[in-house]
Order: structure tokens, then C-alpha cells, then sequence
């Protein structure tokens, strides 16, 4: 699986010890949105690395859905930095506790699929995946 090979890379030149991905796939109908938002709370390491795939074909701007995005820390009042199409074959990759963003309106069904690499937080006390 590409996304395995894409984790490996990530950990080996990254030091980011990812241990596994939890996946949804993400439905949006015509006038769904997602507001701004990061994908894990500062500190909780549950996430580390979103990936988003577009499943959509013949997708365009005026489809609408576009994917906006903030530099890390930036005012709730600041534009994004930048708004991404959801084209078919497209992936996206982000920090998931540094990297806010949000799905805009949508005028067209928008498939995708979402996933979150996570660390494993295995401890003394603690077995991490939970069996």
C-alpha cells in the first residue's frame, strides 16, 4: 500500500514515529462544510500527520469544496494561505495539531477519504493500540 511506504519515508527523514493511520471516508453533500479546525489538540499526540486523498473525477473550482488552509498560529480573521481543488488523485498532507483548515461550501457531491497517523503512546501503564 502507497500510504505505507509513504509512512516509512515520513519516519525515516522526519524522526516522526508514526505507528498507524486511522481512516474515515468523508462524504460531503451538495452545501456541506467543515469549519476551521485542527485535527488533534496541541500536546495530545493522538495525530500527528493528516492525509487527505480526493476521490472525486472532473472535479473543478466551481465545484466548489476547496480545502483552506492557515499557516500554523494564524488569527481566526486571517485569509487562508491557501485553498486547494479536490481533484481527483490529489492528496494532501499536513500537521494535524499545527495546521488549521476547513472544507468550503460545496456545490457538487465531494468524496474523499481522511486519515491521521498516530505515535504509539505505549507506557508503563498503558498498551497502546487498546485491545
Amino acid at each position: 500500500m502507497w500510504s505505507e511506504g509513504l509512512r516509512t519515508s515520513l519516519n525515516r527523514e522526519l524522526m516522526l514515529g508514526l505507528f498507524e493511520m486511522e481512516v474515515c471516508f468523508a462524504v460531503y453533500p451538495p452545501g456541506g462544510f467543515y469549519d476551521r479546525h485542527l485535527d488533534s489538540f496541541a500536546g495530545a499526540r493522538n495525530r500527528v500527520v493528516s492525509l487527505v486523498a480526493y476521490l472525486n473525477e472532473d472535479w473543478d473550482e466551481a465545484c466548489g469544496g476547496a480545502l483552506a488552509v492557515w499557516p500554523e498560529g494564524a488569527d481566526e480573521e486571517a485569509p487562508p494561505a491557501a485553498r486547494i481543488i479536490p481533484e481527483g488523485g490529489g492528496v494532501m498532507l499536513m500537521l494535524s495539531e499545527a495546521i488549521p483548515h476547513s472544507v468550503e461550501v460545496t456545490h457538487e457531491k465531494r468524496l474523499g477519504m481522511a486519515g491521521w497517523w498516530r505515535v504509539n503512546q505505549s507506557g508503563m501503564d498503558r498498551i497502546d493500540p487498546l485491545s
